[in-house]
């Protein structure tokens, strides 16, 4: 075998050994709301949503723009709040739960994130009792709860 055949034929096998390590991009191509709430369906909430779970995803898989597709479905919300009344005061401690899908590969994984917060209020009432009231503890709990699904991949 002569210099020049060798040289292709090492081309050839270096490809090969490339392409077995070549790993399958993907891109997030939806994010659903599948709560009750029609806020969670504005662009600013999927937009961060999909920013979210691309940056965790990122860092175990390849992010592309025409990648395989994957799927996030925020599926519940929760914030059951415990208050606790010393005299004119009420103490509030709101824990909110935050479970979501991730589609990758036709397969779903369950993720579920929780992040605390405690208010102390004077004879008031929160807003809404059932939603988080404050956005960066949402985010929280749908960051955790995006980590948690991305780990069971």
């Amino acid at each position: 075998m002569n210099m020049k055949n060798t040289i292709i034929l090492l081309g050839i096998i270096l490809m090969g050994i490339i392409n077995l390590n070549a790993q399958d991009c993907y891109t997030v191509k939806e994010i659903n709301n599948k709560t009750e709430n029609p806020d969670l369906s504005s662009k600013r909430f999927t937009f961060g949503i999909k920013q979210m779970t691309e940056e965790l995803l990122g860092e175990k898989f390849t992010i592309c723009l025409d990648g395989k597709p994957v799927v996030v479905n925020i599926t519940s919300i929760e914030a059951p709040t415990v208050g606790i009344n010393i005299g004119p005061f009420m103490i509030k401690k709101k824990h909110t739960i935050v479970k979501t899908e991730i589609i990758m590969n036709d397969i779903v994984y369950v993720g579920e994130g929780s992040a605390k917060l405690s208010v102390k209020t004077t004879f008031a009432e929160l807003k809404d009792e059932n939603l988080p009231f404050e956005k960066s503890v949402f985010a929280s709990a749908v960051k955790k709860s995006l980590q948690d699904g991305i780990s069971k991949i």
